[in-house]
């Protein structure tokens, strides 16, 4: 077997998913309900605006270990909830400060190919090269190769390994959104971090202000 094909089936990388494309009207216990039919969940979090509460639709589910976390990429991905397809893709991972057109690299095309279902597809062979040629694109041009096959049955008919092509373009995406949420939430707590700090710092230096001044004597006591 290819060393690469090997990695991806072997491919260990986080035990924490982004779930997306929730909808809003969809309850906390009915989306921890779907994320529990692949495995026991270890922490759950829905993604709401601090200061309106409002939903954004996705949230961030940790489960027992990596082989869990790709199940639920593999058979959670695409599960209906409320009339919405609900969209898969592991977070959490480490090292992820890559821009919008950079490549994707090796690490992410692995992780990608290992949540791809080989058996029975007639091309399972070319993983190694699809992944090799994924990792040498940008996040930009994934977009745009999406957008260029999305639906196109003909040739994914007809052009070898495309539907394993697309499927692993698909989960990059994912993956991609997953990260751009945990960046969110990160500079979220970063400024709510930072305003606390803030106020703290005014608050106490009203306090010295207040300390610095004279007391003042009220109305018709005389000052000895």
């Amino acid at each position: 077997m290819d060393s690469l094909a090997a990695a991806a089936a072997n491919c260990r990388c986080s035990r924490v998913v982004y779930v997306g494309n929730i909808a809003f009207h969809a309850a906390d216990k009915e989306v921890l309900d779907a994320c529990e039919l692949i495995g026991p969940v270890r922490s759950f979090r829905l993604a709401a605006d601090a200061a309106t509460g409002k939903r954004k639709g996705y949230a961030f589910v940790e489960y027992a270990d990596d082989a869990t976390a790709q199940s639920a990429c593999r058979n959670l991905h695409g599960h209906l909830l409320r009339g919405r397809e609900l969209r898969v893709g592991l977070a959490g991972r480490a090292g992820r400060r890559r821009g919008d057109h950079d490549p994707v690299g090796m690490d992410d095309a692995i992780h990608a190919a290992s949540l791809v279902d080989f058996s029975g597809r007639r091309h399972a062979a070319a993983v190694a090269s699809v992944t090799r040629y994924l990792a040498g694109l940008s996040r930009h041009q994934l977009r745009e190769a999406a957008a260029a096959f999305e639906g196109n049955k003909v040739l994914k008919e007809h052009v070898p390994s495309l539907d394993t092509a697309m499927e692993m373009v698909q989960r990059l995406l994912d993956m991609a959104a997953a990260d751009a949420a945990a960046e969110e939430a990160k500079r979220k707590r970063r400024e709510s971090a930072s305003a606390a700090t803030a106020d703290d710092h005014r608050a106490k230096m009203r306090k010295l202000e207040d300390g610095g001044k004279a007391t003042p004597v009220p109305a018709g006591v005389a000052c000895v």
